[in-house]
């Protein structure tokens, strides 16, 4: 099946449902131009690989077909591309067989055994020397560099991280304030726990993307520079904490949903 049968099966599936594009993107809260793109097979069109597997789920799933199985028939059709394109690169170029000139490689190894006889004789003059030790310098203490913000990795109730606590002296009867603590690094926080099992695709600030197939109990948080955006198997198996607040329920239990989170949405 190529890719262009596998939008083709799509959208006979989403027909056969009765249902409209515009059905579909209201639901999965995928744009309508990434499901036409889908169902036309045109999968360049979409942001990236991670987001298209993560629409093919969400898709295949409102019209009733199993999510795993599209997402396989998507990557087998890949790799069958890729092996074509292979194949017409290798049968394109002919191989010509060249005469190999030995002679040509003689002169740089006479310069190649001359410059090492060189460096030897210098090494075991400079050896001969007798020196006066140098002395020590001492190592000048550096500063350290304040690390960039980084991409929080994911923590769930089974593995918890005990963060450590700063306590500020005491200050003696007449002596100075004490120095205001430093604030806190800018970014966005994210956290979710999940009452249900479901699935999960997160990718932070447009870059770092990451599956999880999430378990009822499970506690993850997550840390970026600006935005998450979040691909859901059960919209209503999750509560979400962004920046210290509450959000509203995703959706409802057993549904799918696209959600974005970004810096603006937790002022």
């Amino acid at each position: 099946m190529s890719r262009n049968e596998l939008g083709l099966y799509l959208r006979e599936a989403r027909e056969s449902k009765g249902l409209q594009l515009d059905d579909v993107a209201a639901t999965t809260r995928i744009s309508k131009n990434y499901l036409i793109a889908i169902e036309a097979g045109d999968f360049e069109k979409l942001p990236n690989a991670a987001y298209v597997k993560g629409f093919l789920r969400l898709y295949a799933g409102f019209v009733g077909l199993s999510g795993d199985e599209v997402v396989a028939i998507y990557e087998r059709t890949g790799d069958q591309a890729k092996e074509a394109e292979e194949g017409n690169s290798a049968t394109s170029t002919p191989y010509s067989a060249k005469p190999v000139n030995r002679g040509r490689w003689i002169l740089p190894l006479v310069l190649l055994i001359l410059v090492v006889v060189a460096a030897v004789f210098v090494r075991e003059n400079e050896e001969t020397k007798v020196t006066s030790p140098a002395p020590a310098v001492q190592p000048q203490p550096v500063a350290p560099a304040m690390p960039p913000l980084p991409v929080q990795p994911a923590r769930s109730s089974a593995h918890s991280e005990t963060g450590s606590v700063s306590v500020a002296p005491a200050v003696p009867a007449g002596g100075a304030a004490p120095v205001a603590a430093e604030p806190r690094l800018k970014g966005v926080f994210l956290k979710l726990k999940c009452n249900q099992d479901s699935s999960l695709n997160i990718t932070i600030d447009d870059n770092v993307t990451q599956h999880y197939d999430l378990k009822s109990g499970d506690i993850i948080e997550w840390k970026g520079g600006n935005s998450f955006a979040l691909d859901l198997g059960n919209a209503g198996g999750v509560e979400a904490e962004f920046n210290g607040k509450m959000l509203k329920p995703f959706g409802a239990a057993g549904a799918p949903a696209h959600v974005v989170l970004k810096a603006d949405d937790a002022q």
